[in-house]
């Protein structure tokens, strides 16, 4: 299914499922000083740099995650 969506919906998609990711985080108690956190944000610039190897990452890794919350 991830192979028929054009890129700019894959970045949607992503875009919302990172902010998701990042607000779940928070809620745990990280900060942006926390290695995890500082992983996410680094993400989060290449998934706007549209690198596509970091927005599927987001959307098969990150996506089934933040659906079974």
């Amino acid at each position: 299914m991830i192979e028929k969506m054009n890129d700019n919906t894959k970045l949607e998609v992503a875009v919302e499922i990172m902010a998701s990711k990042i607000a779940e985080m928070s809620k745990k108690g990280y900060d942006e000083n926390s290695t995890e956190m500082k992983e996410l944000l680094k993400e989060k610039v290449e998934m706007y740099n549209f690198n596509p190897k970091v927005i599927e990452k987001i959307i098969n890794i990150y996506g089934p995650e933040v659906k079974l919350k």
